[in-house]
């Protein structure tokens, strides 16, 4: 008798002594007016479903209980003690930092931990969540690669407890842990407008993402609503890298050549500008003064010393690692969104407006 044989013949009785009959995805489909086809779209997160459709299933699912494995699911004696952390760049130092601390938070808690790294990219990322359901991981940290709830759906849809850590997708209502973005823009701002600087400039990341709008909200509404009258300029990023902060340093300098500061939306961003800038000559910062945020380690040892809008990634990552323990083990969730409050870390990056 082979494995699924096995299991399927232990199933729990009823007081008849009938078999259960775990539902199956033809059930559902039948309940929801669909084809098992579709139902099986909608699990894997497949974006031509409509969404009134899609909502339709994962009504039918949530009704009939159903799972995919749902009888072997029921039939474990424990769970995997397993974990999965989806990250949208393990070589980027922020996630790096966040998966060494939850893999250790993780292994002092007696959980393994598993890392998926999308590389930003949305149909890897859909192919990670689907091998974390397939392994039977007990709870997925998400690192979302876009604005979407797709993948933490698909894991909602097939009973897997998600927690999503600093990128939250724009209509996410779930458990989260993040920075307080709009906080942490205005906090530059603030710096920035306190040391006398008129003209002013922000590096934004992709404004696709809601981290990055919240952290340009918060820095424009501050320098808008300043009693001293403010020169603003912005631009975007197609990604958080050091050339695309060179890049976008190279524009500004073209586009506003009397420049005396400016923020980046992260700290690799920064440095990149801060490389524009003194390939053009610029002193810093006599001449510009930069402001990053992230922290990283290389912020302290730039020349200047960056100064930064600090987030604690250690921190963001054990909150994280704890609500889902939290999740997975009964305990009450409460608030379920956690926002980290920044810090500003000034160092020689940043000086007091020169006049001339």
């Amino acid at each position: 008798m082979d494995c699924w044989a096995r299991m399927s013949s232990t199933e729990t009785n009823t007081k008849d002594g009938a078999p259960l009959k775990a539902p199956t995805m033809k059930d559902v489909a039948e309940r929801a007016g669909v084809s098992a086809q579709t139902v099986s779209a909608v699990i894997n997160g497949d974006m031509r479903i409509s969404a009134e459709t899609s909502e339709r299933v994962r009504a039918a699912i949530k009704a009939l209980g159903y799972r995919p494995y749902s009888v072997a699911r029921s039939l474990r004696t424990r769970r995997t003690k397993t974990i999965a952390l989806v990250v949208s760049d393990i070589a980027n130092p922020v996630f790096a930092t966040m998966a060494s601390t939850a893999e250790d938070h993780a292994h002092r808690h007696g959980y393994s931990m598993v890392v998926y790294n999308t590389r930003d990219d949305p149909e890897r990322e859909q192919s990670y969540i689907r091998t974390a359901t397939d392994r039977w991981v007990d709870g997925v940290l998400f690192v979302a690669t876009q604005d979407r709830v797709t993948s933490l759906n698909t894991l909602q849809s097939v009973g897997i407890p998600a927690v999503a850590i600093d990128r939250i997708p724009q209509d996410y209502t779930g458990p989260s842990v993040t920075l307080d973005n709009v906080a942490a823009g205005r906090m530059a701002a603030e710096h920035l407008l306190d040391l006398g600087h008129v003209h002013i400039a922000h590096i934004a990341g992709p404004l696709a993402l809601r981290l990055a709008r919240e952290r340009l909200e918060g820095f424009r509404t501050t320098v808008e609503s300043s009693q001293q009258p403010c020169t603003l300029h912005t631009t975007s990023a197609s990604d958080w890298e050091c050339e695309s902060g060179y890049q976008a340093m190279q524009t500004l300098l073209r586009q506003a050549p009397n420049l005396t500061a400016v923020f980046a939306a992260n700290d690799r961003m920064a440095i990149g500008a801060m490389q524009a800038a003194h390939q053009a000559g610029r002193r810093i910062p006599d001449d510009i003064s930069f402001v990053g945020l992230d922290d990283i380690e290389v912020a302290a040892y730039q020349i200047p010393p960056l100064t930064t809008i600090r987030q604690s990634f250690s921190e963001l990552a054990q909150l994280g690692v704890q609500r889902l323990l939290d999740i997975l083990e009964g305990r009450e969730v409460e608030p379920a969104q956690i926002v980290i409050a920044p810090t500003l870390i000034e160092r020689a990056s940043t000086v007091r407006r020169r006049f001339k």
